[in-house]
């Protein structure tokens, strides 16, 4: 049988004992070390490879995430099985990397914890496998779901030693009755509306104010500019009764957030909140729950070591009482750019410290701020050890009766996620989270 096996160089002493054993089970191997001679085009000859390969083997270890050749193998390989519609691909794990779900699907090989039980076991499979077998079916090695326990496993530990931060973004408001971002601009269009046109010589409402939205097809924070200035000196109240309109008050991933901030007896209290969101929903639920904790929303704003520090990087509104005079809210574009262009302001800073200091826990975050991702880089590349310790959740895609694009969708998801050092925590539905932030609290998983 012919097995390709892509592996990183720094593994070298482990993946040959891998291809010494398959090779003496009459296997033929194509490794980089086997079949590459100076001068060769090493795009043909890896594309040739895969062609004539059975089988694929792709050994995972933190080593393989830090190269950049291999990562392109690891591409290639996927991309392959997508679009051939084949399951020839066994991932070998031999540390305590995680396997990316766009390799694993529902099986991989892990011998991080008895090399030797292991490597017996995929040369028993791959002894009475055939190419047809292997391509109708993966060879029955381990279970994927393991990989969720895995990554729980790691950020409960996290947890314990009080250095793990969650990290939220609008989704966890929306779920407790905030307003989604479009909503919240319809919203402040329609009292920007109301405040202009004082004798109803405009018809306004939310309606018109979307209809205005559409056809005026600026860019949020375009639009959040538009506002600003209009509203004036009025603008971050008309935010504020528009975020609690309707008077939202706790929801289920809410309420899992408050149990996972909640100290407990064998494990260190959570490190941090970071927020982009503008509402005070988490600290009430805290504070019901006697959970200490502490608004910071500039740089002045200091906190007791006994306290949750819960960070708005893009400002704060609090339900009630008068709106801090030292908030910014980061709504609009001279906002956004301000923030984006001062590599040393205050929640810049702070971000990029927990990024470096901890293990983050994205929630409710979709991965398309400028911002964010800068920083997601800048961490990872002042990262020496390329260790990608980072998670975010993610629904899993889904497109209608299109198996393939949701198989491509997730690969490119995940690997861009990747690139940034974050891992992947995909769910079918949202509605899990509370279930992944409690399997964490708990340490039951």
């Amino acid at each position: 049988m012919h097995i390709f096996i892509s592996y990183s160089h720094l593994d070298r002493v482990i993946v040959n004992r891998i291809i010494a054993r398959l090779q003496s089970d009459g296997h033929e191997i194509w490794a980089d070390t086997i079949k590459l001679r100076p001068g060769d085009n090493l795009e043909q000859k890896i594309r040739g490879g895969l062609e004539e390969a059975d089988v694929l083997i792709v050994v995972i270890s933190e080593n393989s995430f830090r190269s950049r050749w291999v990562q392109y193998e690891y591409s290639a390989i996927a991309l392959r099985e997508i679009s051939q519609a084949e399951r020839r691909i066994i991932p070998i794990r031999i540390d305590q990397s995680a396997v990316p779900s766009y390799l694993a699907n529902r099986l991989y090989l892990d011998l991080s914890h008895d090399f030797d039980a292991g490597l017996e076991r995929l040369s028993a499979e791959l002894r009475t496998a055939t190419p047809e077998s292997l391509s109708e079916t993966p060879p029955p090695i381990s279970n994927a779901a393991d990989a969720r326990g895995f990554q729980i496993g790691k950020l409960r530990e996290a947890l314990r030693r009080g250095r793990l931060t969650l990290v939220c973004g609008a989704g966890v408001s929306i779920e407790a009755g905030v307003p989604a971002w479009n909503d919240l601009l319809v919203r402040l269009l329609d009292a920007m509306m109301q405040r202009i046109s004082k004798d109803r010589s405009i018809k306004v409402g939310e309606v018109v104010a979307a209809e205005f939205q559409k056809r005026h097809g600026a860019s949020s924070l375009i639009l959040g500019k538009y506002l600003k200035n209009n509203l004036g000196r009025d603008f971050q109240g008309e935010v504020r009764n528009a975020l609690y309109a309707a008077e939202p008050t706790k929801s289920p991933l809410i309420d899992s957030i408050v149990e996972l901030s909640r100290p407990q007896r064998d494990a260190k209290p959570l490190d941090s909140i970071i927020t982009f969101n503008f509402d005070s929903l988490i600290e009430e639920r805290l504070t019901v729950q006697s959970i200490p904790n502490k608004s910071i929303f500039s740089e002045a704003i200091m906190h007791d070591s006994n306290v949750l520090p819960i960070y708005h990087v893009h400002g704060y509104l609090p339900r009630s009482g008068k709106i801090p005079v030292d908030t910014e809210l980061v709504f609009s574009e001279d906002a956004y750019h301000s923030q984006f262009i001062d590599p040393f302001s205050w929640s810049n800073l702070i971000q990029l410290n927990k990024l470096t200091q901890n293990t983050c826990l994205f929630v409710g975050i979709s991965l398309t701020d400028p911002n964010m991702r800068r920083l997601l880089d800048v961490a990872w590349r002042k990262n020496p050890d390329k260790t990608m310790s980072h998670y975010l959740v993610k629904r899993l895609p889904q497109l209608p009766d299109e198996t393939v694009p949701d198989e491509l969708s997730k690969l490119l998801e995940e690997q861009d996620a990747n690139a940034l050092g974050l891992n992947l925590i995909w769910i079918e539905d949202y509605s899990e989270l509370p279930d992944v932030l409690g399997k964490i609290a708990s340490g039951n998983f």
